[in-house]
């Protein structure tokens, strides 16, 4: 059975395009984990860039598994946001954020930062100008994928352990916590896919899933 994995990048990366009429375009990427960090980010470049003309950004977080009527599950998130910081409306914000949800990236903030040039590029003229600087930026990105996964917390016997490492070896699983007293109590991780039928072996040996 496949995992259910997700696109996203570990590593920041900055990108600068050649200049359009005048105008200085470039893009950070940035990996995020939350809207604190993102905002994080958000707050220092400002601050480095505090002589630009307009700072515009999009971000997009974690992914939710979404399932189809056909069984299929596709991923899709609702925490996302984006900015035109100045530049007309939907010109900049949202066409950062087409491309990154284009190229199916998630936990991600992109910010194209401009110096203007002296020239008005228009409404097509930004919408491309940011289009193409995001673009630019993402295809020079080393994209990574990170698996979706469920946590399952449970409780055994000390004679039933060697049946959980067992289940967590073959759905290759980890351990996230564990406590030792009379029984053990665990909290495990396993990829989403893997997850229903992971719970069901353990039922079926008996081991009690408290969530």
């Amino acid at each position: 059975m496949q995992k259910l994995t997700y696109k996203t990048i570990n590593q920041p990366h900055f990108f600068e395009i050649p200049k359009i009429k005048g105008s200085r375009f470039f893009a950070t990427l940035l990996p995020i984990s939350s809207a604190e960090e993102a905002n994080t980010h958000l707050d220092s470049l400002r601050k480095k860039y505090y002589d630009a003309t307009h700072n515009c950004y999009a971000r997009r977080l974690t992914p939710q598994a979404q399932q189809d009527l056909f069984g299929s599950r596709n991923l899709s998130t609702t925490d996302q946001r984006s900015s035109d910081d100045g530049e007309p409306a939907n010109t900049a914000g949202k066409p950062i954020l087409s491309v990154i949800t284009g190229a199916e990236l998630f936990e991600i903030l992109v910010v194209v930062t401009r110096y203007f040039g002296g020239t008005l590029l228009g409404v097509g003229g930004l919408i491309q100008a940011y289009t193409e600087t995001t673009k630019a930026g993402i295809q020079h990105l080393n994209i990574i994928e990170k698996e979706i996964t469920k946590k399952i917390k449970l409780t055994h016997s000390y004679d039933q352990l060697s049946s959980v490492q067992y289940l967590l070896s073959k759905y290759e699983g980890k351990v996230i916590e564990s406590h030792y007293d009379s029984s053990i109590t665990q909290t495990l991780e396993i990829n989403l896919t893997l997850a229903e039928i992971f719970q069901k072996e353990l039922i079926e040996r008996q081991i009690s899933i408290l969530n």
